[in-house]
């Protein structure tokens, strides 16, 4: 069984493994000798540029963590299903409609600055019947069941680059046989999930988890499950995951975030947006038409 490293304390990490007591906030910051790369940093080189992960990460002196409702809602619902003693501790529940007065707004802030998840009362409620919702569905109430662990951070050198990388499941049972991660929606339906999760490159969540056990224990596991729950009653559930075919193009796409983040520490340079036929300097685009776009415009032709 792989060892577990207590990081309680611990300010930098020099030698690859798998970490508990790490909280999240010490994870997203300068946690390696060297920057780390995330996977949620790996996805925004690819779908986004270089200067967009430096100005909107760690690696940028002067940037502060966006404080949302929806964020807030999402960090309460991880730490009831997943680190339920912690919820109390960790959530401060406002007695209020919303927070349109300013004495709500007022006690927001001050839980905020206290290091805890503000929450309306009304929303703690929907949460509690959240989970009783999934832990009656017949296959998600069983995907956190048994002996295992929440939140643990694994880091680990490229093999390739030398640049230190890290990951952070939500759920990883002890035998390390797969792992979880824990969506809240606006909608459960596979069919949505599955267009929202190309967009926003969880294939790539998905290769860079299960490489990363892989590296660090020797031994593969042998599915990335994603345990998705609508927001709204009656809190609906979907579990899902991903082909080989869209594991292997997210592991490519890893490949390539990964040599790209070493080229900008090496040079120290972040750039925007560029083309792949001109990466090193800034050129204007030239757009075409998207096909779904050229095949509505041939059938408007075609009808005249």
């Amino acid at each position: 069984m792989q060892k577990i490293i207590d990081a309680s304390g611990m300010q930098i990490i020099t030698e690859t493994g798998i970490y508990s007591n790490l909280d999240a906030g010490h994870y997203h910051s300068q946690l390696t000798p060297e920057p780390s790369l995330s996977s949620s940093m790996a996805r925004t080189l690819i779908n986004e540029c270089p200067a967009m992960l430096h100005a909107s990460s760690y690696l940028n002196p002067a940037h502060k963590r966006e404080e949302r409702a929806h964020f807030d809602i999402g960090q309460a619902v991880h730490l009831l299903y997943l680190e339920t003693e912690k919820f109390s501790k960790s959530v401060c529940i406002i007695d209020a409609d919303d927070w349109r007065r300013k004495d709500a707004q007022q006690q927001r802030d001050e839980a905020r600055a206290a290091g805890k998840t503000p929450l309306l009362a009304k929303t703690a409620d929907e949460i509690v019947s959240m989970r009783s919702a999934l832990l009656s569905h017949p296959i998600a109430g069983k995907a956190f069941a048994g002996e295992g662990h929440s939140e643990l951070s694994l880091v680990w050198k490229d093999s390739e680059t030398g640049v230190w990388l890290k990951a952070r499941p939500d759920w990883t049972p002890a035998s390390f046989g797969f792992l979880v991660d824990l969506k809240t929606s606006t909608t459960a339906n596979p069919s949505d999930f599955a267009r929202k999760a190309y967009s926003l490159g969880y294939h790539m969540q998905a290769a860079w988890y299960l490489d990363a056990v892989e590296v660090i224990t020797g031994e593969k596991p042998r599915q990335f499950w994603f345990v998705v729950q609508d927001k709204s009653f009656p809190f609906l559930c979907s579990v899902a995951t991903f082909d080989d075919d869209a594991i292997a193009a997210g592991r490519a796409l890893n490949r390539a975030a990964v040599r790209k983040f070493a080229d900008c520490l090496e040079k120290n340079e972040w750039p925007g947006y560029r083309q792949e036929t001109t990466p090193e300097k800034d050129t204007a685009f030239i757009l075409a038409l998207p096909s779904w776009a050229q095949r509505d415009i041939d059938s408007l032709v075609s009808a005249d």
